[in-house]
């Protein structure tokens, strides 16, 4: 279009080198926001080609990727999941729900490494699990003495 006004016709539209141009922005466009997806079933999440065991993490660590809160998930088979948004999950609250649960009872068996800050973002009880020990809970806060 602005090439179109500039020139007051369509001449540009024999240029190769606009042609190239436009493809190559379409790719890139759709490579960076066109290929994020998010599938989960009873026991299992993916976020986009990785996935992981819900009901099997051994590690669950909260994290800020830019302006986003993340997940970074591990399971007990080695699979990761490094940047999980939460907020784009969260959208869908069947898809959240499943990721929970498993979340849930991958905490509960106790084979689970979560931090108190990742289980406050979560809003996990610290019933559910070992508690974290106090060094890990007072962990960026002063103690008073």
């Amino acid at each position: 279009m602005y090439l179109t006004v500039i020139n007051g016709d369509f001449r540009w539209i024999h240029w190769w080198i606009m042609w190239v141009i436009i493809i190559g922005s379409a790719l890139l466009l759709f490579r960076g926001i066109g290929n994020h997806w998010t599938a989960a079933g009873i026991n299992w999440v993916q976020w986009r080609e990785d996935w992981v065991d819900t009901y099997q993490l051994t590690r669950i660590q909260f994290s800020a990727d830019g302006y986003s809160r993340v997940l970074r998930l591990k399971d007990a088979h080695g699979n990761k999941i490094h940047s999980f948004k939460i907020s784009e999950i969260q959208r869908n609250p069947d898809l959240w729900d499943l990721v929970y649960n498993g979340i849930l009872h991958s905490v509960a068996s106790g084979n689970c490494d979560i931090d108190a800050k990742t289980r406050h973002i979560l809003k996990i009880p610290y019933e559910l699990g070992p508690r974290p020990t106090r060094s890990e809970r007072t962990r960026g806060r002063r103690r008073r003495g």
